[in-house]
């Protein structure tokens, strides 16, 4: 097809592949934290420009009949932290797009060579989903899915830079420094990886019984709250570093001084819990903006009722300057406040 009829086609379909770009990605960030996937950095994702393709059907000399034959004209990026994340995210692409091809270009590498890595799948909307009136018109669109780790990521965004896509392409001088470079890479992965499974270890053994005597840390905080407090209440990411400073600050440095404080001030923090939702059911506007924790009935998070509990036991003012000590802490990238106790 003459280029002029296909940029007049990318224009005429613009508000198409934008309203594609927009509702998979939405769908898939809901895939990814309904399934507790963590990511390395932000999802990207882009409808390619008419400049773009232009230079990509010059520089490969491809030929196209129609703008829908280009598989990445919508592309959507998915940058995870852990390696072992990859096959779960790729599985939950299988089970909710229909799969045009897929790769994983690490396969073009031989054992002692270096390169690109990445997960490129091309779906299109499942016919399910057709069903949707938001998707309904978009079945014959094309989408090419990037997966990879973090690690992957720098890699892609270095070689990118230097150009310097695979060993024949890197000066011999620089050969060795690009190798050792690929390597910490790949070693990166691999170490994060180690570490999520001493995490998961760790907690198994469940060491607030074992050492509840043991200075508190991130992990034996989770348990010890899990334990004690509504499930309903606990949110993602709830901040168990900052609230680790907020405990220490007032000498709550144990699995069993927690479970104490919780234990003593639970009824009275439940109260205060109740009472804000029962303000919310009074209040439209404000229930507008909190309707979910409205539905569920629970207005703090793990972390609001475990400093509610401090409240409680040492005062609103003393609690409140710590909090706001800590988090002007954290932005100015220091260490926590001195202990109280």
């Amino acid at each position: 097809m003459p280029q002029d009829d296909l940029r007049n086609q990318h224009s005429d379909g613009a508000s198409r592949f934008e309203r594609l770009r927009h509702s998979a990605l939405n769908q898939i960030i809901e895939l990814l934290e309904s399934n507790e996937i963590t990511l390395g950095v932000p999802i990207e994702s882009r409808v390619k420009t008419w400049a773009s393709i232009e230079e990509k059907i010059q520089r490969k000399g491809i030929a196209i009949s129609d703008i829908r034959d280009l598989h990445d004209l919508v592309g959507i990026r998915i940058i995870l932290l852990f390696r072992s994340d990859l096959e779960t995210v790729i599985r939950l692409i299988k089970e909710h797009f229909e799969i045009v091809s897929s790769e994983d270009t690490a396969q073009r590498l031989g054992d002692s060579q270096f390169g690109y890595q990445s997960q490129h799948v091309v779906v299109k909307i499942s016919r399910s989903w057709l069903q949707v009136p938001s998707f309904s018109s978009l079945g014959d669109l094309h989408l090419e899915l990037q997966i990879r780790t973090l690690a992957q990521h720098i890699w892609a965004a270095a070689s990118h830079k230097l150009q310097y896509k695979n060993e024949e392409s890197v000066p011999p001088p620089i050969r060795r420094a690009i190798n050792r470079a690929s390597a910490l890479l790949e070693t990166v992965d691999l170490e994060f990886e180690r570490v999520l499974e001493e995490r998961r270890s760790y907690v198994a053994s469940d060491p607030q019984k074992s050492e509840p005597e043991a200075p508190l840390n991130v992990d034996s905080i989770a348990l010890v709250i899990s334990e004690e407090l509504p499930e309903k209440n606990k949110i993602d990411n709830e901040p168990y570093s900052e609230l680790l400073q907020n405990l220490t600050a007032f000498s709550v440095d144990t699995a069993t001084q927690l479970r104490a404080l919780l234990r003593k001030h639970k009824a009275r923090v439940l109260e205060k819990d109740a009472a804000e939702i029962s303000k919310l059911l009074t209040e439209p506007e404000r229930a507008k903006f909190n309707q979910e924790r409205t539905r569920i009935g629970a207005f703090f998070s793990h972390a609001g009722l475990v400093r509610s509990a401090l409240r409680e036991e040492f005062g609103s003012k003393e609690v409140s300057e710590v909090i706001e000590a800590t988090s002007a802490l954290k932005k100015a990238g220091r260490a926590r406040p001195k202990s109280r106790g």
